[in-house]
């Protein structure tokens, strides 16, 4: 257990890249920095990046200096979100002041919003078994699970309860929200997200980055960020 947190000890996630970002692109913004031991760019089955990767640097007082960089942090003149990678199953701790996507932060989340955001859910996750984990926190209304074409989840749902304070309830546990053994991310519903793209569909998450999209353009991670673990 020691050595998987020590291995873990200089690695950062990398959301919003680019589109197409290459890891040979992603190399080459990352060593700026500092020596890097390994650097993924994650693809979907059809080799098509998601938007998002990991950078392993040699030095974890590196890795740590950009995450604290956090609004400075650029590729190719786009914002990237970068954060201390977790291991697999472990809750992140909170941001502070939300995310990009605007430059309110969460000024945009509506507290009377029963809708909230639902990601790193497992391959696994089926319609019933999510309705069924979310119904301890209240009555649900709807819940949208995002599939691929495999028949799988994505790793990503929206989840309207019938009452916001269900929804309330759920991001108060943030922390602690465990599916099938493993932590998944709830965040609020932000209206607005990134007004600069032009292509929002009206709502985003976490704090509105992606305008609607989420990293990867079409969904967190664009077809499963954290789906099976980052």
């Amino acid at each position: 257990m020691d050595g998987a947190l020590e291995d873990n000890a200089g690695k950062i996630f990398v959301g919003g890249l680019p589109k197409g970002c290459s890891q040979d692109a992603l190399t080459n913004w990352a060593t700026q920095f500092g020596p890097v031991s390994k650097v993924e760019v994650k693809c979907d089955p059809q080799g098509v990046p998601r938007g998002f990767g990991f950078v392993t640097f040699e030095d974890a007082t590196i890795a740590q200096q950009v995450v604290a960089n956090k609004d400075n942090n650029t590729m190719e003149g786009k914002w990237v979100d970068c954060k201390m990678a977790q291991a697999p199953g472990s809750a992140p701790p909170p941001a502070k002041g939300g995310g990009k996507g605007g430059k309110g932060g969460m000024s945009g989340i509506d507290p009377s919003n029963p809708k909230i955001f639902v990601g790193a859910l497992p391959r696994t996750a089926t319609q019933d078994t999510v309705t069924a984990f979310f119904g301890s926190f209240g009555a649900v209304r709807d819940v949208s699970l995002k599939m691929g074409d495999d028949g799988q989840c994505k790793g990503f749902a929206f989840v309207t309860f019938e009452e916001a304070s269900s929804a309330k309830a759920v991001l108060d546990n943030y922390a602690s929200n465990q599916f099938e053994g493993k932590w998944i991310d709830c965040k609020p519903i932000v209206k607005g997200g990134d007004k600069g793209k032009g292509k929002g569909k009206g709502d985003a998450w976490g704090g509105g980055y992606g305008g609607g999209k989420g990293y990867g353009g079409g969904g967190y991670g664009g077809g499963g960020y954290g789906g099976g673990g980052y």
